[in-house]
């Protein structure tokens, strides 16, 4: 046996054969499913802190009187990727 400390634990773990790990294979999944009515009208779950979703968010959909909160935002954001790609064109 070898005076050094490191040396006795490295000599212990060579001896013992390599472990083999079971590989799992995982679907690739969110961890939380959206329901499938979301997937056939085409839309997805977007999550707000619930002073903004219910004060901020409905104030903003009263005073641009949009349809809804997610057409106020859809349109909000359509806005701001074409003025960003003006930006970047110049």
């Amino acid at each position: 046996m070898a005076d050094n400390r490191f040396a006795q634990v490295k000599e212990h773990f060579e001896k013992e054969p390599p472990k083999r790990q079971a590989q799992v294979r995982r679907k690739k999944e969110a961890a939380q499913k959206s329901p499938d009515s979301y997937h056939k009208k085409g839309r997805f779950p977007f999550s707000l802190h619930r002073d903004v979703r219910y004060d901020k968010l409905e104030a903003l959909v009263d005073y641009h009187k949009a349809k809804s909160a997610s057409d106020y935002l859809e349109n909000l954001i359509i806005k701001e990727w074409e003025k960003m790609q003006r930006k970047l064109r110049s």
